[in-house]
């Protein structure tokens, strides 16, 4: 499958309602799984949070298993700088995650 690339909430939406509907997850266990409330899951399925909080939309991303990874655009006449390799969403999340 191809990376998809997301310039917008609306694309982002689609991605997890895909994501989770491919997992056969409901918005209530997905919700649950990611730490957020269904009405804000809902919201951002329809592409309504395109100022969401990125650790909610990192929950999320996380509970369906998607990864991130950030890219720079090219600016006409600018080339973009050498940066080191930035570690998933997965990792970070991980060192965040309940301990029993």
């Amino acid at each position: 499958m191809a990376t998809p690339r997301i310039h917008a909430a609306a694309a982002l939406g689609d991605l997890v309602r895909e994501a989770r509907l491919a997992q056969g997850l409901s918005q209530t266990e997905l919700a649950a799984d990611a730490a957020v409330g269904r009405q804000w899951l809902v919201g951002l399925e329809a592409g309504d949070k395109a100022s969401a909080p990125l650790d909610m939309v990192l929950r999320v991303l996380h509970a369906l298993a998607l990864d991130v990874t950030l890219a720079g655009s090219h600016r006409e006449g600018r080339p973009l700088p050498e940066r080191p390799t930035l570690p998933s969403a997965s990792d970070i999340l991980s060192r965040y995650e309940k301990r029993p």
